[in-house]
């Protein structure tokens, strides 16, 4: 289907790694065996980057994630859950030093903190949340279900660690999923314009957490972009409905479903997981094929 429509409100989309790390190869791709007894007894590791995206915008620069902390690696009571920072170890192992502090990665590409007019925070994983400190003017996107996690008693226990998502001053917006007639979107059960010109729409694509959302960025004269933060840790695997080794794997392969959906609609549908080594590569081929 035709971009038809869209204004280009969207000048360009920038993949960025705030770090990288090491996920087991039972993670990514599955397993049997229960997530505890893989995370324990697994040798077998691969490389990941952690990455995030910056949209330049006509009414601003909206990110999409926030990477990592650097004081994840530095800080040795950064998780203040003990039973967190022994599991920490045998889960990921993570490579982040202080010049790949967000501000400073930003700063790189030419881009400066203080102008991030807002960040949709795909879920509320440490590993996507570590920047919000470096942008406190930013208005903090997440969906409602995603934000109603922080009331259980121990969300630490599904990595989303509260004493750095609640920081004062952080401009935090639970997002409501609006009922839509448009065909392109009525799978999802709803959808959220983030800037109000169609140019970039959220989604929930529950599964990894049950709050995660990908969002559709639209140029209008390159490829449409899914980016998916960790609903898949690579494209094929999801267009192969291939399951990771965490989550609802129900909820992730009805996710799955409506990501296929949407790609019968948009053929060229480019889909940008934030886990995925060839991410970078994939988005500069989207953006080769610019007329």
């Amino acid at each position: 289907m035709p971009q038809a429509n869209i204004d280009p409100a969207i000048k360009s989309v920038h993949v960025f790694s705030t770090g990288a790390g090491e996920q087991h190869k039972e993670h990514r791709y599955g397993s049997p065996l229960p997530r505890l007894l893989w995370a324990l007894t697994s040798q077998s590791w691969i490389k990941i980057p952690v990455n995030a995206f910056v949209i330049e915008h006509r009414d601003g620069l909206v990110l999409f994630d926030t990477g990592l902390d650097p004081a994840i690696k530095s800080d040795p009571n950064y998780i203040n859950s003990a039973i967190g920072r022994f599991l920490l170890r045998r889960i990921f192992r993570l490579h982040i030093g202080p010049d790949e502090r967000l501000h400073k990665k930003l700063e790189a590409m030419g881009f400066a903190a203080a102008d991030i007019r807002k960040a949709v925070i795909s879920h509320l994983h440490f590993d996507h949340v570590g920047g919000i400190a470096d942008i406190p003017q930013a208005d903090l996107l997440v969906s409602k279900d995603e934000w109603a996690q922080l009331s259980a008693p121990h969300p630490e226990r599904e990595w989303i660690l509260r004493e750095h998502i609640e920081i004062p001053g952080a401009k935090w917006r639970p997002v409501e999923f609006a009922p839509t007639d448009d065909p392109l979107f009525a799978p999802f059960g709803g959808s959220y314009d983030v800037m109000g010109d169609a140019s970039m729409i959220l989604l929930p694509t529950p599964g990894h957490t049950p709050g995660s959302m990908s969002m559709l960025v639209r140029t209008g004269d390159t490829p449409p972009l899914l980016l998916v933060g960790d609903l898949t840790y690579q494209a094929d695997l999801l267009m192969k409905d291939q399951v990771p080794g965490t989550g609802d794997a129900k909820l992730l392969r009805s996710s799955f479903a409506k990501v296929r959906t949407l790609k019968k609609q948009f053929p060229d549908l480019v889909i940008l997981a934030s886990h995925d080594p060839e991410t970078a590569d994939i988005l500069a081929a989207s953006h080769s094929s610019r007329p």
